[in-house]
């Protein structure tokens, strides 16, 4: 009968316990890399949401554009963006008269912080 040798057969229960406090070391060291990730992405989707909203608000302007509609466009409007925290839309606008271009200016801030701004000329006939 042969004797089998075991000491060099598969891994000790050491050499996982080293294994796992490595793989856990690595973790930690990734974990705030992922959460400034994902931080950095809701905030982008919150600015891609107001840009979106604010160029609704000009292609709104620019179906019925008169000078009697556009300050509607331009009041403040309150909306609420994917992570349920809402932001306010402002505006400005100048030049309006009849045969000529008017110059609309949005802004969507979230407190004191500007998540996005848009400048566009609407022609009013």
């Amino acid at each position: 009968m042969r004797c089998r040798d075991t000491d060099g057969e598969g891994f000790g229960l050491v050499e996982v316990i080293i294994a796992m406090v490595l793989l856990a070391v690595i973790a930690a060291a990734i974990l705030p890399v992922l959460w400034s990730g994902i931080r950095f992405s809701s905030e982008q989707a919150t600015v891609a949401t107001a840009t979106r909203q604010l160029n609704a608000l000009i292609e709104d302007a620019r179906q019925s554009p008169s000078c009697s509609s556009l300050p509607a466009i331009i009041a403040p409007h309150s909306f609420s963006a994917g992570d349920g925290l809402p932001y306010a839309t402002t505006g400005t606008l100048s030049g309006c008269a009849s045969g000529s271009a008017a110059s609309v200016s949005l802004v969507a801030k979230r407190g004191s912080a500007t998540l996005a701004t848009v400048s566009a000329l609407v022609y009013v006939p």
